[in-house]
């Protein structure tokens, strides 16, 4: 059986480059255990969809997961934490939020989320649109731009911040709470890396608490008016759940501003790099608009924004034929499950047209399903149509065109895409409204 030593793991080179590794553990078992650690990870598709589809035995509630995460050798330190603390960004609240709870707390929280997004899908669309074009007026009397720079960040970002009523104040902080947030997970972080991730909740916390006092005191109906409302409501008589925890609410909206921008952020940027490099691919956006749905999927496959998602295993259990014994954690690889030969044929190409595309993991399965999945795809279907319309071509600008320099086992995000193009006349519009 093919093995992976834990620092190739969690090393950034591995998680810039980590498929041919991790074609390789696929080939072999469909799971296996990283070095002596109660570490497990499951790489073909089948199994994974075991895993997220079975919360009785793989818990997603992370008070569970200290001693295992402790023995893998990703946690901070007394003293880090002793100064965690110290800044105002005790790392124990986030994980009391959907991600990484289970049902009942996941099922009550989940639907404030869901609920907020869906509420005025319309309103969103216009509000994209509108953004979108703000973004392509960037591209004017230029012929390279950073793609990550300049749209797939900042149209995520003001979508969630308008969807939360984040003052316009906060949105040049949002992407640097997100870095500094994802840079402790799925690597070895420094102390560097700790300290800044305190920095960054204790601010975010700060800036939320006090939204959320100001729609106390004057109410309105956007997600942060509406976390504040459910701070005030009388227990429910039928199921005896008492109001939101002012706390419990504060982290729910980190977690929205958080997730609500960087997973989008890697979507747009994926389905740029394929716009970008997939010869003819652009130009068919223009004759057949009915693809783009084919290559926001498409896109999602094979760079899925989560990279791998972990599992506590809360009892003995078996995957594919491999022991698991209670107290281990599972890590399910989104990304190599979507390049499964066994579900997806010629799986590292790119075919915009492939039919059992949905089948991909990347917004996850089963209870904790990512509640924004629509709203990400919304907003790449859009971006993707209404760039067509302005850009006639567009291809990587040189050999470092694309980078990975946040990279880790939790998000292989890319960080930098420069890419030259070529503007229609102004006048030569392509399509009509987004698919």
């Amino acid at each position: 059986m093919a093995g992976i030593d834990i620092k190739e793991l969690m090393s950034r080179e591995f998680a810039a480059c980590p498929y041919p590794k991790l074609a390789e553990l696929q080939g072999e078992a469909p799971v296996h255990q990283v070095g002596d650690k109660p570490w497990y990870l499951v790489t073909r598709h089948d199994e994974c969809l075991r895993v997220l589809m079975d919360p009785e035995h793989f818990s997603s509630e992370h008070d569970e997961f200290g001693p295992a995460l402790k023995a893998i050798g990703i946690t901070p330190t007394p003293d880090q934490v002793e100064r965690m603390q110290a800044l105002g960004g005790n790392r124990s609240n986030m994980v009391d939020v959907i991600p990484h709870r289970d049902p009942p707390v996941h099922t009550r929280q989940r639907k404030v989320i869901i609920k907020a997004v869906t509420a005025r899908f319309r309103r969103w669309e216009e509000f994209i649109e509108e953004q979108s074009a703000r973004l392509l007026a960037r591209f004017e009397g230029r012929t390279e731009i950073d793609l990550i720079a300049e749209a797939a960040a900042p149209l995520p970002i003001a979508v969630i911040a308008d969807i939360l009523g984040i003052p316009d104040d906060y949105l040049p902080k949002i992407k640097q709470w997100s870095d500094d947030s994802s840079q402790t997970s799925g690597r070895y972080a420094s102390d560097e890396d700790w300290m800044a991730l305190a920095k960054a909740m204790s601010e975010q916390r700060a800036m939320f608490a006090s939204e959320v006092r100001k729609r106390l005191a004057d109410p309105s109906d956007d997600l942060i008016g509406r976390i504040a409302a459910m701070t005030q409501e009388p227990v429910d008589e039928a199921t005896g759940e008492g109001p939101l925890d002012f706390d419990e609410g504060v982290e729910l909206l980190t977690l929205a501003m958080l997730g609500g921008n960087e997973t989008t952020t890697q979507l747009i940027g994926a389905a740029m790099f394929y716009l970008a490099t997939e010869p003819g691919l652009l130009d068919r956006v223009r004759t057949q608009p009915d693809i783009i749905p084919g290559i926001v999927e498409e896109s999602l496959r094979l760079t899925a924004p989560v990279f791998t998602m972990m599992r506590f295993c809360k009892q003995d259990a078996e995957i594919g034929g491999v022991p698991i014994p209670a107290g281990s954690i599972v890590s399910v690889c989104f990304n190599q499950a979507n390049r499964d030969p066994k579900v997806f044929s010629d799986p590292d190409t790119f075919v915009a047209e492939r039919t059992n595309t949905r089948r991909h993991l990347s917004f996850g399965q089963g209870i904790h399903v990512c509640p924004g999945a629509q709203l990400a795809r919304l907003e790449t279907r859009i971006w993707i149509a209404r760039l067509a319309e302005r850009v006639k071509h567009m291809e990587l600008a040189g050999p470092d065109a694309v980078r990975y320099d946040l990279a880790s086992l939790a998000v292989r995000g890319m960080t930098s895409l420069r890419v030259r193009y070529e503007l229609f006349d102004k006048q030569s519009g392509q399509l009509g409204e987004a698919a």
